[in-house]
């Protein structure tokens, strides 16, 4: 712009007239050094568009930078997500077309149902794996947020229940183990362990990616072992998602069904260790994905409860943004409630363990009637089916 503008103030000096309707007075000193008429901004505004594409581009650029940083982030939740489903498939695929893996795959099968790692209370931590790049993604894409109730004394022990189990408890992942968003980042010193079900022990590469976040097998002796009075797992805290897989099965969009009155292991366990109890209710945890309609009787139903029956676990149908089982975006937020003071009794009675069992549930309650106003407003009110 301001070349052209230059060219017609360097033409107009070999010309030796001024343009009609401007005064001669004004073009006085035009021999000046930097001086331009102001007739010839005038024509040059005219005759030649303003347009500064330097601040279009940008905001072109700014919109592609966003585009793909969106993109690097669903695919990487979606890796995590779905990382039990590509696991198995990879170690299928590699078994079956890679001849020169064969043998040492087979092998390595052998070893996943082997490996007493899972069930001896320690596990194969990884700290380091609360420092890769995937959490930040997970953090921008679920906006993960903790809200406690009370303060946590880091060199107490604990006994966390999760609810509700959602349909692969992908918030309970966040809350323990060595992600760096759950618990132990909130409160420096204390140890989370969280415990799953044995099957997920059993699917290769799988197994030991929660081996390294710090799960552990949810059978007794492994709950009972990680709550061991042993030296270096003095402070080692258990967090156990109570529904279990027959809660799944109820996972539905805007639904709070939870199967906690007849689940009593955990207390016994806490007053067995004499670990105080918390209560964690995550909330939109139902919404990361959405189960197809799977009332009781329907096709579906059956087919879940015979999968549950032989394996112990089910197979739910479910879907997600698009087919490769993106999780929708919503907010998880988790509530911590107050701790729950057990006093330890090895060898607890019925009326013992009903006892913190009923306050267990009473502070639950209280917890979900208080924060779902702000954090799930349109969810319905909480309800326990068994």
């Amino acid at each position: 712009m301001v070349c052209a503008q230059q060219v017609l103030s360097a033409g107009s000096k070999g010309v030796g007239t001024t343009p009609p309707n401007i005064d001669p007075a004004q073009s006085a000193g035009s021999d000046a050094p930097g001086y331009q008429p102001q007739w010839s901004l005038a024509l040059a505004s005219m005759w030649i568009p303003t347009v500064d594409i330097s601040d279009e581009w940008a905001a072109r650029f700014a919109r592609f930078s966003d585009f793909m940083q969106d993109t690097l982030t669903t695919s990487m939740v979606t890796l995590w997500t779905t990382s039990p489903l590509w696991t198995l498939v990879l170690y299928i695929y590699l078994i079956v077309y890679v001849k020169a893996l064969r043998t040492f795959l087979l092998l390595y099968l052998v070893y996943c149902f082997c490996d007493p790692r899972p069930y001896d209370g320690v596990g194969r931590r990884v700290a380091s794996i609360q420092k890769l790049p995937l959490w930040k993604h997970v953090n921008a894409y679920f906006q993960p947020k903790m809200v406690f109730e009370a303060p946590l004394n880091a060199k107490a022990k604990y006994v966390f229940g999760s609810h509700p189990h959602g349909v692969i408890s992908y918030v309970s992942q966040l809350v323990a183990g060595t992600t760096g968003l759950g618990i132990e980042a909130q409160v420096p010193g204390l140890v989370v362990r969280g415990v799953t079900m044995p099957a997920t022990f059993a699917i290769p590469f799988f197994r030991d990616w929660a081996l390294a976040m710090g799960c552990l097998s949810c059978d007794r002796s492994s709950i009972r072992r990680i709550l061991s009075d042993r030296h270096h797992r003095l402070h080692q805290s258990l967090l156990v998602v109570v529904g279990g897989a027959e809660e799944s099965m109820l996972a539905h969009e805007g639904s709070a069904d939870l199967i906690l009155l007849k689940r009593r292991g955990f207390v016994r366990e806490a007053i067995r260790a004499g670990c105080d109890l918390v209560p964690i209710y995550n909330f939109n945890e139902n919404s990361i994905y959405k189960l197809v309609n799977n009332q009781q009787g329907s096709l579906v139903h059956r087919f879940e409860m015979a999968i549950k029956s032989l394996f112990g676990f089910t197979i739910l149908l479910f879907y997600g943004r698009n087919v490769f089982f993106t999780p929708f975006r919503t907010q998880l937020v988790s509530v911590v409630g107050r701790p729950i003071p057990v006093q330890r009794n090895y060898n607890p009675t019925e009326e013992e363990i009903k006892e913190y069992h009923d306050l267990y549930v009473e502070e639950l309650k209280r917890v979900y009637i208080k924060y779902k106003p702000r954090y799930a407003p349109d969810a319905a009110d909480i309800r326990f089916v068994a």
